[in-house]
């Protein structure tokens, strides 16, 4: 038997990236939009709202690097679940993503001369408050070390440091 699934679209909101578990096991949702390969009688292309979830380090990648609006291509199989809510059964099929690619064009330009301090110290912000959602302090301190590697090395880089 095979379950695989190939799909193209743009994320249609920034990914939920958490942590479960005792072990802090990374999980990322997201929804993708994907065109139908024909149009409405209007003359309007419509396309499928896709439920998606990664996990390790899918999940980490998707999260950190990923936002609204990108366009992805994913791998994955086809999974369905129920759950019990007030009484009510729900029904949910969602894509248990193996791999993703973004498909967006990269930057060619030296990245690190066209930021200042203020934009990477945003990132970094961003990057922590993206990732540290739901994490124990001692995995939030792990986070602040990694990402400490990651941006304190491009600051110092800057040439038009003042000092």
């Amino acid at each position: 038997m095979l379950n695989n699934v190939s799909l193209v679209g743009r994320l249609t909101k920034d990914p939920e990236l958490k942590t479960i578990g005792g072990d802090a096991i990374p999980v990322c949702n997201f929804t993708l939009a994907v065109n139908r390969p024909y149009k409405d009688k209007d003359g309007e292309r419509q396309a499928d709202f896709i439920q998606c979830q990664a996990w390790k380090k899918q999940a980490e990648f998707i999260g950190t690097y990923l936002a609204k609006g990108n366009l992805v291509s994913i791998t994955g199989s086809i999974n369905t679940r129920t759950y019990d809510k007030d009484d009510v059964t729900h029904y949910v099929t969602e894509i248990n993503v193996n791999q993703v690619t973004s498909l967006e064009k990269k930057d060619t330009g030296d990245v690190t001369r066209s930021l200042t301090v203020e934009d990477l110290q945003s990132a970094w912000k961003t990057e922590y408050a993206k990732r540290s959602a739901g994490l124990d302090s001692k995995a939030k301190q792990t986070l602040k070390v990694e990402l400490t590697k990651k941006y304190q090395p491009q600051i110092d880089n800057l040439s038009d440091l003042p000092f």
